[in-house]
């Protein structure tokens, strides 16, 4: 009997491989199968669990609102009961994702944190604000720093648990598809041995040459739909956006639409780029849903998408923006975080000599028109409507002149020192003398600058300035602590190499890097945070000064501050002049953390006298003078008696 197996297993052996094959085929699918699930599942826990650090993060930030303004605790009370509300329902998706016991710790940790949360919010509410400090030093912030920490972790736990799934079935794969092709290759030598004849050899030559001219057509259309395709979204591209265009011109009169997302950079930075993908993928479907099928729906880059319109003119293209606007304005879930988004919509219909360029700059004007009348909404270019256009565009051409020019130049504001009255420092402001539109404000130029990338070179050279005139000053006056203080813009920091600009600047000037104050803005924390706290201390390691200009009209919250760590608090004005007790308690705070303070806008002797009795020690305003030229700030500290003590 054993003889009769091994005979019929030798005459079958190789029907007996292509059926091991096949096994091992299956096997194997199954395995990637179970693996990419539990990949999908460990990648959404980590992904929840992020959102749920972020929530936390939110709901420590709210605690400090009631301080500033006492008639916002019942707000603050439900938006805490919104978050909490949230941070519920993620743990209850974790619960199916992760561990039995470590959800329970979670949620342990998370009960005791909102105790301490609870604990310090009720001596907010009876004003014991020292002691809600402490609460804060003693028990929030270590809480929060180290449940942030244990989330973490088990975040990039789940993500590397992930990878591993996935390299788990990768490396299952490539073994499989290993023996898979030597057992196969053995079968296919041992029936071209056995089998093959002249006939069926040219034969299977002409079969292989014809999958092989099939398969070379199959990825020359792959590649082509990459070439003219949107990797993230699969619309169209520009390149074949603009292709279709000119088809469209040729024709007849097509309409454009240009779509741009409302404040998709703030959701970008809160949540993250793989909500943002998220949320552009989502975008996409639902273009592709509100127009027509005979109708092109592309993305020109980032959160920029534009529609071809073929035929029906701008009605047409008006009942399409509106599909658009509604459809945007449903909420989109971005891996368990429900985001509201809006768009703003350009419509330019073509004329007989239209051309696509032409027809996609009309859009493009008449979307930042629909963004200036409030957003989420559409509007029809007009000729009208080239008129800002051109006027920002030539301001931006006479900026990139004066940059080259002496019509930059810096107004300096003293910093006084409250006790005695003495000009300690000055701040630089930026003035531009237009040569047909006279003196400019920073507010006329700075948006352009900002958004044609010239900030950077205008930052540098406010810095040269400033720096060479620090050098003059402190020149005539030997042994002198004055400070010159210069403000740094978000896009500015942003630059990966402003530090080593700054220090060029300063080494070419002469000037010592302590008699240089930088001044930064509160939202500036709040983009690229790890790049900007890195330059930050940097800068502090190499001698400058740091402050955080405009305190507390911002992004203000005592993480921040520990955080990002600086030296100075300038006291915005809206608190020096408002008499309610909050500058009193930021003064104070600001104390707690051994913080310099520098009081802005102080306009009268009252205002000076009282943030000095709250232990702020330096001011600045129009009490004491406007911003001036060089020459009359040399007046003024040769004449220091002119600068009022408080």
């Amino acid at each position: 009997m054993i003889s009769s197996l091994g005979h019929r297993w030798r005459h079958n052996r190789w029907a007996n491989i292509l059926a091991a094959v096949v096994v091992l085929l299956a096997l194997v699918t199954y395995v990637n199968i179970v693996l990419h699930r539990r990949g999908v599942a460990e990648n959404q826990t980590s992904a929840r669990l992020q959102s749920l650090v972020l929530l936390l993060n939110e709901e420590s930030s709210l605690q400090w609102k009631t301080l500033a303004d006492p008639s916002i605790r019942a707000r603050v009370a439900r938006d805490t009961g919104a978050i909490r509300g949230r941070e519920s329902q993620i743990l209850a998706r974790l619960a199916t994702t992760m561990a039995a016991t470590t959800n329970r710790e979670l949620v342990g940790l998370i009960s005791d944190y909102h105790a301490v949360l609870d604990e310090q919010q009720d001596l907010l509410i009876v004003d014991n604000t020292d002691q809600a400090v402490n609460v804060e030093r003693s028990k929030t912030d270590p809480q929060l720093r180290a449940l942030s920490d244990r989330i973490t972790r088990l975040a990039s736990g789940a993500a590397s648990e992930a990878d591993k799934a996935s390299a788990t079935a990768n490396y299952v794969l490539i073994v499989a598809m290993l023996l898979t092709a030597v057992m196969i290759g053995a079968l296919l030598r041992r029936f071209d041995r056995a089998h093959r004849a002249a006939a069926a050899s040219a034969a299977e030559l002409l079969r292989q040459e014809r999958a092989a001219l099939q398969l070379a057509n199959e990825n020359a259309a792959t590649i082509r739909h990459q070439a003219e395709h949107d990797a993230l979204t699969g619309l169209a591209n520009r390149g074949l956006f603009i292709e279709r265009v000119q088809q469209a011109l040729r024709a007849g009169e097509p309409a454009v639409m240009f779509v741009d997302l409302d404040d998709f950079k703030r959701i970008n930075d809160s949540l993250g780029h793989a909500a943002g993908d998220a949320l552009l993928i989502e975008v996409a479907r639902r273009l592709r849903g509100s127009v027509r099928d005979n109708d092109t729906a592309a993305r020109l880059g980032g959160d920029e998408f534009a529609i071809l319109i073929e035929g029906g003119g701008a009605d047409t293209a008006i009942s399409v923006a509106q599909r658009i606007i509604e459809a945007l304005a449903e909420p989109v879930d971005t891996g368990g975080t429900q985001v509201l988004t809006r768009g703003s919509v350009g419509i330019a219909v073509a004329g007989p000599d239209g051309d696509a360029t032409d027809l996609l700059r009309e859009a493009d004007v008449a979307m930042y028109a629909a963004k200036n009348r409030g957003k989420g909404q559409f509007v029809v270019f007009d000729a009208s409507m080239q008129d800002p256009v051109r006027s920002r565009v030539g301001l931006e051409v006479d900026l990139r002149r004066a940059l080259e020019t002496d019509e930059i130049h810096l107004a300096y504001q003293p910093i006084v020192c409250l006790n005695g009255g003495g000009i300690v420092g000055a701040e630089a402001l930026v003035r531009w003398t237009h040569p047909s539109q006279g003196m400019l404000s920073p507010a006329a130029f700075l948006p352009v600058a900002e958004a044609s990338g010239l900030i950077l070179p205008l930052g540098r050279k406010v810095l040269e300035l400033a720096c060479a005139q620090g050098v003059r000053w402190l020149a005539d006056r030997p042994g002198s602590d004055f400070v010159i203080s210069v403000n740094l813009s978000v896009h500015q920091l942003q630059h990966r190499g402003i530090v080593e600009e700054i220090c060029a600047v300063v080494s070419d000037a002469g000037l010592p890097p302590a008699a240089l104050m930088l001044e930064i803005t509160e939202s500036a924390l709040v983009h690229d945070g790890e790049l900007v706290a890195s330059q930050v201390e940097r800068l502090r390691a190499l001698g400058f000064g740091v402050a955080l200009d405009d305190f507390g009209t911002g992004y203000s919250s005592i993480t921040h501050l520990q955080r990002f760590r600086v030296d100075q608090l300038k006291i915005d004005r809206s608190f020096v002049a408002a008499d309610d007790g909050v500058c009193e308690a930021v003064l104070r705070l600001a104390e707690l953390l051994g913080l310099e303070t520098v009081a802005e806008g102080i306009e009268t002797a009252e205002q000076a006298r009282r943030v000095r009795d709250f232990g702020c020690k330096y001011g600045q305003g129009y009490w004491f003078a406007k911003p001036v030229a060089p020459d009359a700030f040399e007046e003024l500290l040769n004449a220091p008696d002119r600068m009022l003590a408080a």
